[in-house]
Parts: structure tokens; C-alpha cells; sequence
């Protein structure tokens, strides 16, 4: 068995890494030379907890391998993983990155070989677009010559080998031929594997994030409501918890990363002219408004604190899109600092775990990031922040004032600590 992954990005990596761990002969396909080269060095090139470990190990036992050409890692594979990005565009799906490996595949399609979909697709894609352009191209018949599947990835930066490794995985074929076939190849890796049909698998993992994408909304829905009636939407949701069939999400400065911004847009896209669509673009909308809500606050804290802003500083702490990672893709922060960046004098972005700063200066020391600053705004949860020693913070700051995005900071002991305390769904204060 040989497997040929194409595109080694946060998803491609460790799954590439994850079947070459267990035994199979695994050939990563990237048009990014810099990656390849580092990959084949046994480096990761992305902050991947156990990532680096894995990949260094496969490739001093010659597991895996990282190529340019993805025509001559298909001459050696049986197996093709296709996990290349499916972007949004104005609510359109851009399906060209999947075209373009589906008619390099087609000219090296023999008997017996599996392809699966593991990009996220509108469903029918893998069951039409994708066997249409293979069986014409090698005038092969899928389910007789060879098999097709869609196995949606489901993985969470920082949790990716957990996950690929123990998560349920949705299996889906074109025919019960593809389906077995799949099912055998990520029983390799993976025991916990759910049967089901292309298009299904397809479905679900577009309802999967959409269903997270609008509880998320509702969360920031009742932050704002809650913010306007004096209430903590923090202690209102916890009490509300407590029901034995409520589970609200957590608000916050928004939502990012590579699948709940982009997934619901693809689902409502399907039906475009169906009303009840609208309930999915509006939580969109209502995610996409967090992060210049933070900007409202803090322009409120500015004016409940009498700051000069064409005279201050901002700290922002989290260029990531959620905490404990280093991926900044769709993240929230890139609007907070580029807002804050038109307003205040200066901008200073830290994080951990990325450099990224979106334009504003970066300092990769916490001290230095808020010394003399008139303002914390809080964006990402990251752990080392939810430890930090408010006494040592308020000898370093010019202002104590916090606008916590992520209730990272506890409201009272941000209070005793000395700091005016504002934040998302924390209607005490934008009530003072």
C-alpha cells in the first residue's frame, strides 16, 4: 500500500504523517517548495502538538516523503488523498484547486486505485464533478475499475493527531464497493469509522460547522442583548446551563479559522432563494460584527476613561484565531487590529504561538508588548494568558484598563487588581 496525499497543508500534513506512522509508504504532494524541503528534513513546519516527533520519525525511517510533482508521486500510489482548499469567494465556492488534481489523477488512474475527497465540498461534488473528470480522463468506471470516496476531515488545530488517531471519521463512497475500500484504507489508522454514501458525508460536515457557527451565534446574539440590560452574559449562561437540556456556547470577538467562516456560506449556497437559508447567512453576520463590537467597546472604555486616543498605546493580546495554536487564518483579530491601528496612536500585537501582527508592530515579549500601554484588549483565549499576574500587569501599564474579548480575565479579580474591566457580554460595564 502506498498513499499519496496532496497538499500538505494543516490538514494533508498529519494525515500524511499519521499513515506513514502506521506502517504505509506515504508520497506528500506541495506546489510550496520551502515546505517540502522542510518536511523532508523531518522539520514541521507547523505547530502541531506531537506533529514534529511523528514526522521526524517517519522520515528517518523512510515512511514518507514530500515531492513537488504530483505526477510522479501518482505513477507510485494506489491510494489518493486529495486535501486541497475549497475556498469561498461572495458566498461561491472556488472548486478550481479541486479540478486541477482531479485531472492530474485521471491521467494516472489505474485499476484498483482509491480517491478520496477529503477537502470540504457542496454536496454532490465527489459523486459528480469528480467521477465525471476521472472516468473521462482515464476511461476507467468507478465502482468497477476503480473507487471513489468523500471522507471529510474533522480535525481541530492543536488536536490533529488525537483526532485523526481516535475521532469518529464519516466514510462515504460512491458505490458499497468505494465505501469498503475506503473503510479499509482508514481502518489503518483510524478503528472508529462511520459507513455512509458520498453525498451524505459531504452534508454532514457542512451541517457539522454550521450548527456550531449558529450556536455560536446565539451566543454573541445574547452577549449584545445582555449588554444593554446591565446583566454578565458569562453568570447568565452559566445558571442557564444548569438546565439539564441547555448547552449555550460561549461569546467572544468573533470566529475564525479555515471552517465555520467559510462552511455555512458553502451550505446556504446550495438553496440560495430558500428563505429559510437567511437564519445561517444572519449568524454569519452576527459572527463577522464581534470583532468591530470590540472595537465599539474599547472605543467606549476610551471615552468612559477620557482617553486621548490619537495619544495612546494598545496592547492586543492573540493574533490566533482560537487559543493553544498558532493559526491565524479568518481570525478575528486581523479586524481588531487594523480597526484599533486607524484610531490609536500605536498598536502593539503579542502572541505566543505566531508573529503575525497584521500590519501593527509585533513584540514577541509579553512585558514589552504592554508596558506603557493605556489599553489590553484581549482577543484570543491562549492558556498563558489566562495565568497572568495582574499586580505585575498594573506596574507595567499606563492605564488599567482591560477590554477582555474572551473572559480570559475574571471580571472581579481584574477589579480588585486595580483595572477598569470591560468586555464582550459584560453589561455592568458598558452600563457605567
Amino acid at each position: 500500500m502506498v498513499v499519496c496525499v496532496v497538499g500538505l497543508g494543516y490538514v494533508g500534513l498529519p494525515t500524511a504523517v499519521l499513515f506513514a506512522y502506521k506502517g504505509l509508504h506515504v508520497i506528500g504532494v506541495d506546489i510550496n517548495m520551502e515546505k517540502v524541503k522542510m518536511i523532508n528534513q523531518g522539520i514541521s513546519y507547523l505547530k502541531e502538538p506531537g506533529l514534529h516527533k511523528i514526522l521526524s520519525q517517519v522520515i528517518t525511517r523512510g515512511k514518507f516523503k514530500a515531492v513537488t510533482s504530483i505526477d510522479d508521486a501518482l505513477i507510485q500510489c494506489n491510494s489518493v488523498l486529495i486535501d486541497v482548499p475549497t475556498p469561498v469567494r461572495n458566498g461561491i465556492v472556488d472548486l478550481s484547486y479541486i479540478v486541477e488534481v482531479s485531472q492530474a489523477v485521471a491521467r494516472k488512474l489505474r485499476q484498483d486505485m482509491l480517491v478520496v475527497v477529503e477537502s470540504t465540498v457542496p454536496p454532490g461534488t465527489t459523486n459528480g464533478l469528480v467521477r465525471d473528470m476521472l472516468e473521462r480522463g482515464s476511461g476507467l468506471k468507478v465502482e468497477e475499475d476503480f473507487y471513489l470516496a468523500h471522507v471529510p476531515e474533522r480535525i481541530a488545530p492543536g488536536r490533529a493527531i488525537e483526532e485523526l488517531l481516535h475521532a469518529p471519521r464519516v466514510v462515504g463512497g460512491v458505490g458499497p464497493r468505494s465505501t469498503e475500500k475506503a473503510l479499509e484504507v482508514y481502518g489503518m489508522v483510524n478503528p472508529n469509522l462511520l459507513p455512509t454514501d458520498a453525498t451524505t458525508a459531504e452534508f454532514v460536515k457542512l451541517i457539522e460547522n454550521t450548527f456550531r457557527d449558529l450556536n455560536i451565534a446565539f451566543a454573541n446574539l445574547i452577549a449584545l442583548i445582555a449588554e444593554r440590560f446591565g446583566i454578565d452574559v458569562y453568570e447568565a449562561i452559566r445558571l442557564a446551563n444548569t438546565h439539564p437540556r441547555v448547552n449555550i456556547h460561549w461569546p467572544g470577538a468573533g470566529v475564525g479559522g479555515p471552517c465555520l467562516t467559510k462552511d455555512p456560506y458553502m451550505l446556504a449556497s446550495l438553496l440560495p432563494d430558500f428563505w429559510g437559508v437567511e437564519l445561517i447567512r444572519m449568524s454569519r453576520r452576527i459572527n463577522e460584527f464581534m470583532p468591530y463590537h470590540m472595537v465599539e467597546i474599547v472605543e467606549k472604555a476610551a471615552g468612559l476613561e477620557g482617553l486621548d486616543l490619537s495619544l495612546s498605546k494598545v496592547a492586543i493580546l492573540g493574533a490566533a484565531y482560537k487559543g493553544g495554536v498558532d493559526d491565524t487564518r479568518e481570525s478575528p483579530a486581523r479586524v481588531v487590529v487594523v480597526e484599533l491601528a486607524k484610531r490609536f496612536k500605536e498598536v502593539v500585537v503579542h502572541d505566543p504561538y505566531t508573529r503575525e501582527s497584521f500590519g501593527a508592530k509585533y513584540s514577541e515579549n509579553l512585558e514589552e508588548a504592554v508596558k506603557d500601554a493605556d489599553v489590553i484588549v484581549v482577543v484570543t483565549d491562549h492558556p498563558e494568558f489566562k495565568h497572568l499576574d495582574l499586580d505585575k500587569l498594573g506596574r507595567l501599564v499606563r492605564r488599567r484598563i482591560i477590554v477582555d474579548g474572551r473572559r480570559v480575565f475574571e471580571p472581579s479579580k481584574a477589579i480588585s487588581a486595580g483595572f477598569r474591566y470591560y468586555g464582550v457580554g459584560y453589561g455592568r460595564a458598558w452600563r457605567a
